[in-house]
Formats: structure tokens, C-alpha cells, sequence
């Protein structure tokens, strides 16, 4: 066991699921665009489901290594892959 004080990794772990969560929520806005439940028309109207979601997936990478620097837990990591994933979808959206 590590001797950290159980305050910080109490912390990490909510910066965790913060993290996990930014992910889930740029998935949804990605996924809804690109299976066309949100249909925008004009091209000024698409940086909201294309921009946003890589927006959203760099605050969430950040939080999940600030978090894993806090404490070295699993599911730091899984917010930072998860997020590497979903950061990928609307780039390759934007390169196909």
C-alpha cells in the first residue's frame, strides 16, 4: 500500500470518473452525428459535433493523467484510453 493520504486518492478517483465521463459524452455527440440523429445542413453549424467531441476528449486526456500522476489507479488509465479512442472518431471523420 501506498502512503498517500486516502483525501487525494479520493480525489483522483473523482477526477477519474470525470475523465471517464468526458469521454461518454463525446462519444454521444460524435455517435448522434455520424448516425444521423443531429442533421445540420449549413457547414458553420459543424463545429459543434465535430469540433467539439476533440474539445472534450483533450480536457478528459488531461484529467485522467492528472490524475493518474495523483494516484497510479486503473481507472486513470481507462479514462485516458477511453478518451484516446473517442478522440479518433470525429478525426477520422474529418480525414475520410
Amino acid at each position: 500500500m501506498t502512503n498517500t493520504p486516502t483525501s487525494i486518492n479520493g480525489s483522483s478517483t473523482f477526477i477519474s470518473i470525470v475523465s471517464i465521463a468526458a469521454a461518454g459524452l463525446a462519444f454521444i455527440i460524435a455517435g448522434s452525428f455520424l448516425s444521423g440523429m443531429i442533421d445540420l445542413q449549413p457547414i458553420q453549424k459543424q463545429f459543434f459535433p465535430v469540433i467539439l467531441p476533440i474539445l472534450i476528449c483533450a480536457v478528459g486526456m488531461i484529467l485522467g493523467l492528472t490524475a493518474y500522476r495523483l494516484s497510479k489507479s486503473k481507472i486513470a488509465i481507462t479514462g485516458i484510453i477511453l478518451n484516446a479512442v473517442v478522440l479518433f472518431i470525429p478525426i477520422s471523420y474529418l480525414v475520410m
